[in-house]
């Protein structure tokens, strides 16, 4: 920009008119777009992966809630079952005669399994009434139409149909409690018919007709109850009393609590990952701007002498940065967007078979304000920068915004480094101290090592330096000499990118590394869990195994088989325990294990399994129990089916892989307590000498195809649920994996853009008589050192917080999750680095290393 474009601007303060603004910063784009596009890419990046995040996890929740409350309409309060088998229909009868009630409607809840002819997709039945209607929910209010058109069949919403390939007017198999039936499919709902529920995966149908194919004639799950107003209380000890212990008595929307306890991990690992994100977008924008810095300091210095004081020079800086930021975040919030429909957003599978979770990509006006603004502050700062020089006179000197303009990168002070080192080593310890004290808050002892990251990085720069130094010294044949002096001339910026890879290495090894600790937990977690069969027969490959079916028919036909040796009824529930869905895992006292060892954390495995087998004894995770205040030994009252029972804690153990916790038991306390003989699973062990492949196929033949049963090797088994595990923990790998590649091209283009810009400096070596070979060496030196010092500095760190996080996820969530060095992902995240880097600097390095001489001379 020259003094001509500024001189033609009216100085007088805010009277510049918008077009002279825009004037000066058109003649700006004109002369360094590639530093503008620079700082923009850095913006769109944090602003990409932030905002990519934040939808993905506010479509995680935010479906449930839209579901949940597009049902609940109008009631406030419920009843819900505490087992599968539900309670009498009577009783919900009896409800809508209590005083205070207005509305009572029952509903019949049943996971099942739809087949069609494109696939099969677990849903959850729903039998409802007419009276559904009079809750005036978003899923009703155009629904007596479809109320009519599900008469004798089934209603699918439009998300289910599409998936398995149903048509109306076709027949669908249902699979529910081990039995297969053919369905007309009667409707399709869409939004409009039924809102957010045609997105979810259900199948709608009449209660009369539900209870009929799910072989629970008279039976219901829930009862959605409107108080009269004012009447919550009296309605609330009324219901109690009719549920006598055995039904809970609920606010209408409690399922969104459990799963927002359920979903409390996922938050947390969200909250540190757009800290980080956001921390590597301000970096890579600073960056772009530090390579740009003495160029906008002499601009400064060009309005100051044409009169503008410090208030209009913010003005045309600020108006520069917010068009900046705004674009640039503009474009992020589209790029995330896709990261958030792509890449980061898997359907949560572990939550998924617990709750009402569906795929909906929810953006909120909220978060995309979060985004933008952020995206805008930081061009803003970035921007204003320059004027630091500024602050302490009265007015406005070009020497003072001139001096020590200097290069591109600016030297960096052996004091300020020590200040930055401190701050950053008082961060850690605070850190330590608070994951400590509060492992709940490890997620926030995260955040701050994160910001701990940047303010080390300018000491480890320069005790890197000194280190180069004297190697060089002791080469003097090498390159390494030039490239650590070129290092020294541009400290600032050097330290910048140092502070970007840092920090990306960081996240990356701390996520990855906490992600493979978990998949190796989850994996031995699995194994012995599974070992006690060589063959399980069940209703699907849920991991969770709590889908029951009559346990005797099946139990029967197997037992005849010649190659069969044993066959052992194991059950499961899930079980609402305050804000806890617990699993619910009964063992047959003949298992070989009853308590999984690697997973004990409290107790003896011999006395606890024992104490299980006998019965009135349980083995508890670790997070119920803390919760709980329970200790081996304990005793805690269970809500079940058939009224509050006392439990004796045998062992502490993880949470097993399901984060709400999990509670061990034997089979015959399940069948008193949940009153049934349902079996979830059944476990076959065969005779010596036969394999569990020639097993299973002689079971499969021996049930047939009607039962609608499952039959797997132990092998078989093991694989599908270390994928469910592994599929839960996938967006975990992707979000390192990517900010690792984002943060690698990013730095890597502002290696080369401060290479090419620099092409006046190396005419001059050149004519001193440096070889462009040579130069190019000292180049991509140059870039490597800076990358291994910031890899070094984010390993160091990545390494510490991957230890905080397996504590926490010990502690606080209960993970089974065994500490391992994560050498390998070190290595990986290493090379992906520098590979990236040096990929993309050898190009503007090689050409700018062939710059004429002549180029220095002018100069």
């Amino acid at each position: 920009m020259s003094g001509h474009d500024v001189r033609r601007l009216d100085p007088s303060l805010f009277g510049m008119r918008l077009s002279g603004v825009l004037r000066i910063y058109r003649v700006r784009l004109r002369h360094h777009a590639i530093q503008e596009l620079l700082a923009a890419l850095g913006i769109a990046i944090g602003v990409a992966l932030v905002f990519g995040v934040l939808v993905a996890n506010t479509s995680i929740v935010g479906s449930a809630r839209q579901l949940i409350d597009g049902v609940t309409g109008s009631a406030r309060l419920q009843l819900a079952a505490r087992s599968p088998e539900g309670f009498a229909e009577s009783i919900a009868n009896q409800a809508g005669r209590l005083r205070g009630v207005a509305k009572a409607v029952p509903l019949l809840r049943q996971d099942a399994t739809i087949e069609g002819k494109d696939g099969s997709e677990s849903i959850q039945l729903v039998g409802v009434t007419p009276s559904l209607l009079s809750l005036h929910s978003v899923a009703t209010r155009s629904f007596s139409s479809g109320i009519r058109l599900i008469s004798g069949g089934v209603g699918l919403p439009e998300s289910v149909a599409s998936a398995v390939g149903a048509k109306v007017g076709k027949d669908v198999t249902v699979k529910i409690d081990g039995r297969a039936s053919r369905v007309a499919v009667n409707t399709e709902l869409g939004s409009a018919t039924i809102g957010p529920v045609a997105e979810s995966p259900v199948a709608v149908q009449l209660l009369s007709y539900a209870q009929k194919l799910s072989g629970k004639r008279g039976r219901i799950t829930q009862v959605l109850i409107e108080p009269r107003p004012g009447k919550d209380a009296l309605v609330s000890s009324e219901l109690r009393k009719l549920a006598k212990g055995r039904i809970d008595v609920l606010p209408a929307k409690q399922e969104l609590a459990v799963l927002a306890q359920a979903a409390q991990p996922l938050d947390q690992s969200t909250t540190l990952f757009v800290a980080i994100s956001a921390m590597v977008g301000f970096l890579l924008a600073l960056n772009a701007m530090l390579i740009t810095l003495p160029e906008r300091r002499r601009n400064i210095a060009e309005m100051v002498m044409q009169g503008f004081d410090r208030r209009q020079i913010l003005l045309v800086l600020g108006s520069q940065a917010v068009v900046l930021g705004t674009i640039a975040s503009a474009v992020g919030i589209g790029f995330g967007y896709l990261l958030a429909t792509t890449i980061y957003f898997q359907p949560p599978v572990y939550l998924a078979t617990a709750f009402p979770v569906y795929f909906h990509r929810s953006v909120h006006v909220g978060t995309v304000l979060i985004a933008l603004s952020g995206g805008v502050l930081a061009a803003l700062i970035c921007a204003v920068l320059p004027m630091y020089p500024l602050r302490t006179s009265a007015r406005p000197s070009a020497d003072a915004v001139l001096r020590d303009s200097g290069e591109s990168g600016q030297r960096v002070s052996v004091a300020a480094s020590k200040g930055l080192a401190a701050t950053g080593v008082a961060l850690v310890l605070g850190a330590t101290l608070l994951a400590e004290l509060l492992p709940s808050l490890t997620v926030l002892a995260g955040v701050m090592l994160a910001l701990a990251v940047p303010c080390l990085m300018p000491g480890l720069f320069l005790v890197a330096l000194a280190a180069l130094a004297k190697a060089s010294r002791r080469m003097p044949g090498s390159m390494l000499a030039v490239a650590t002096i070129e290092l020294r001339a541009t400290a600032t910026r050097s330290v910048a990118l140092i502070g970007v890879t840092a920090l990306a290495v960081y996240g990356s090894v701390a996520i990855e590394a906490t992600r493979h600790d978990l998949t190796t937990g989850l994996d031995a977690a699995v194994t012995e869990y599974l070992d006690t069969a060589q063959v399980w027969v069940s209703q699907n490959d849920n991991f969770l195994t709590v889908d029951g079916f009559p346990a005797e028919p099946a139990r029967r036909q197997i037992s005849r088989l010649a190659d069969v040796s044993s066959v052992r009824v194991y059950q499961g529930a899930l079980l609402d325990v305050g804000d806890r869905r617990l699993w619910v895992r009964a063992r047959p006292p003949g298992d070989a294990t009853i308590v999984q060892g690697s997973q004990l954390i409290s107790g003896s495995l011999s006395t606890a399994s024992a104490e299980i087998r006998s019965g009135g004894w349980a083995a508890v995770s670790n997070v119920f129990a803390n919760e709980q205040g329970l200790t081996v030994g304990s005793s805690f009252t269970l809500p079940t089916p058939s009224g509050s029972r006392r439990v004796r804690v045998a062992a502490i153990t993880t949470n097993v892989g399901w984060t709400p916790g999990a509670i061990t038991i034997n089979t015959s306390d399940y069948e008193r307590w949940w009153q049934t003989s349902a079996a979830s699973a059944l476990e076959v062990n065969l005779k010596p000498g036969v394999s569990p492949a020639a097993g299973s196929r002689e079971i499969r033949r021996a049930l047939g195809s009607a039962g609608g049963l499952t039959v797997e090797t132990v092998g078989q088994r093991e694989h599908s649920f270390e994928a469910t595990a592994r599929e839960g923990l996938r967006s975990l790998g992707n979000i390192s994996a990517l900010l690792l590649v984002t943060a690698s091209l990013a730095v890597a283009s502002a290696l080369g853009a401060a290479i090419w810009q620099r092409r006046d400096r190396l005419a001059a070596m050149k004519t001193q008589g440096f070889e462009s070979i040579q130069l190019l060496r000292s180049l991509l030196m140059e870039s490597l050192l800076a990358v291994i010092i910031g890899c070094f500095g984010g390993a160091c760190v990545g390494i510490y917080g991957h230890a905080l996080a397996n504590r926490w996820l010990t502690l606080s969530t209960g993970f089974p999750a065994p500490f391992a060095l994560g050498e390998v992902q070190l290595l990986l995240a290493f090379a992906v680095i520098v590979a990236i880097t040096m990929a993309m600097v050898a190009l503007p390095g090689w050409s700018a290393a062939k710059v004429p001489p002549s180029m220095g001379l002018q100069e």
